[in-house]
């Protein structure tokens, strides 16, 4: 590996960590959450604008819903291309698989298709553009494939104080339902491969001891409650 090489797979590994990218192909049904930043033009001539001070750029998440028509490319410089109809027209957008501007990737629906370029829906309309749901075992793996916890009630604990766990990835694991210390304590082996695969860990929860970083917070948290509980009695 040369170090262009190197530094696509470390840009790539940057992005996988902050979001997982799942398995989709042309026919698939998405749901792309795009960051969009409002900037915050000043008027030069308006009044008091030098003792005012300037706003920040606001930053905000857009929604795009489409069929993916194409997916080309291969590492850092791979693309996908969604197709919509907006007010009766093609709208057609390329994104880049790895790039930051994108917070997530959503499959709501998987379609059965045969061909890996379907650029021949631009020139259809209504039915003859629709596309059959895939159900084969395949699809069914897929769809029944882990996509996080129900999450539990209560407030939320700090999960960087475990060591190894940044707060940008407490946030991430906020996402798909693990907000307590307990879930991480009871973690199974079946539950580390999944989150691990899920948030593209390359094995942290084990390296870093999490389970158990997580049950002793947890008893160090029981043991500062329990004096607390005795008093009120």
């Amino acid at each position: 590996m040369n170090i262009i090489q190197q530094l696509e797979a470390d840009q790539m590994n940057a992005v996988l960590a902050k979001r997982n990218v799942p398995a989709f192909g042309p026919g698939d049904t998405l749901k792309v959450m795009v960051r969009v930043i409002d900037e915050v033009v000043i008027d030069p001539k308006a009044k008091n604008t030098g003792k005012e001070k300037p706003k920040q750029a606001a930053e905000r998440l857009q929604a795009y819903e489409g069929i993916c028509i194409a997916r080309s490319g291969h590492g850092i410089n791979e693309s996908f291309t969604v197709r919509k109809i907006s007010y009766g027209e093609g709208v057609e957008r390329v994104f880049p698989i790895y790039t930051p501007f994108i917070a997530e990737i959503e499959v709501l629906r998987r379609g059965a298709v045969r061909r890996a370029k379907l650029y021949y829906l631009r020139g259809r309309r209504g039915r003859a553009a629709r596309i059959f749901e895939r159900t084969d075992a395949r699809a069914k793996k897929l769809n029944a494939a882990f996509k996080g916890f129900k999450k539990p009630k209560g407030e939320i604990d700090n999960l960087a104080a475990i060591k190894g766990l940044s707060p940008e990835l407490a946030g991430r694991l906020q996402s798909i339902g693990v907000t307590k210390y307990e879930q991480i304590a009871n973690f199974s082996g079946e539950d580390i491969a999944n989150v691990d695969e899920l948030l593209n860990l390359n094995g942290a929860i084990e390296k870093n001891n999490w389970v158990s970083q997580a049950r002793e917070l947890l008893t160090a948290a029981d043991a500062a409650a329990a004096p607390v509980e005795a008093e009120t009695k």
